[in-house]
């Protein structure tokens, strides 16, 4: 008989369990779980399959928005798919996706829109309806290049954010975090991402030993970079930024009902932190 999995919203009780299917599946700290799960996660924005009484596929949901064509559109950032590794190759994860748009339409969100953690899951996703729509530059920047003096740095808000970002919006199409995933994902109590505000503009890095990536830039970038060189002491990094061509897949995206298609996105939060 096949087994049955019971595939639904989890309750507070069992994030316990989630937060260890987490670190089963993904080479996270403890740290960040918890600070991911403290300022993101609420029951109705995750979805599992249980087995049991156990989850053993998740996927996460971030409330976010898109603007596409300088339409402002409501949308789903999906997070941390993962199943068991005892419980691959069962089609949990299709199970997790079909409940998802339903609980989209249901939610009003116009698109769903995911990074995959390995290029060989864009042709996974691809079966479940996904489309290439974000994409990056890459660059590498060296400090010799960068001089005079630098200005003062400010952990970025979450009001600075949606304001700079909105000021660029008109010229290219974005993807937003909303609030609470902001605060996951960008929070002073990181230890290797951080936002910051720097005159008109922001910058998000990351930094593991020497190595730094710079995921998202809005303002004057001369002073941004030189800035991070400043409070890095790297001698290069790699910068990413808005494509001009789409030579870099690195998102996906399904729209829901009749929403418009995404010709060229950008999102650079970085996956982990």
């Amino acid at each position: 008989m096949q087994k049955l999995f019971d595939v639904r919203n989890p309750r507070e009780d069992e994030y316990e369990a989630l937060k260890a299917l987490w670190l089963k599946c993904f080479d996270d700290s403890p740290s960040v779980v918890e600070r991911f799960f403290k300022n993101a996660v609420t029951d109705e924005n995750v979805v599992a399959a249980f087995s049991d009484g156990e989850p053993v596929s998740v996927l996460y949901i971030i409330e976010s928005t898109i603007t596409n064509n300088g339409k402002v559109y409501n949308a789903f950032y999906i997070y941390a798919v993962c199943t068991h590794p005892d419980f691959r190759g069962k089609g949990l994860m299709k199970k997790c996706f079909d409940f998802l748009f339903g609980l989209s339409k249901e939610r009003g969100v116009d698109y769903l829109f995911l990074v995959p953690a390995e290029e060989s899951l864009f042709e996974m996703y691809k079966k479940l309806g996904f489309k290439n729509g974000f994409y990056y530059s890459e660059k590498i920047v060296y400090s010799k290049d960068f001089t005079g003096e630098t200005e003062t740095f400010e952990n970025l808000s979450f009001e600075d954010y949606k304001f700079i970002r909105k000021s660029f919006s008109p010229k290219i199409n974005l993807a937003t975090l909303g609030e609470k995933a902001f605060k996951g994902f960008l929070s002073p109590e990181s230890e290797t991402v951080k936002a910051l505000k720097c005159g008109n503009g922001y910058v998000v890095f990351e930094k593991e030993n020497d190595t730094v990536t710079v995921h998202e830039l809005f303002g004057d970038e001369n002073s941004l970079l030189k800035s991070v060189f400043n409070l890095t002491n790297v001698t290069s990094f790699t910068v990413r930024g808005f494509a001009d061509e789409k030579s870099v897949p690195f998102g996906m995206y399904l729209g829901v009902d009749d929403a418009p298609p995404i010709d060229n996105a950008f999102f650079g939060i970085p996956y982990g932190g």
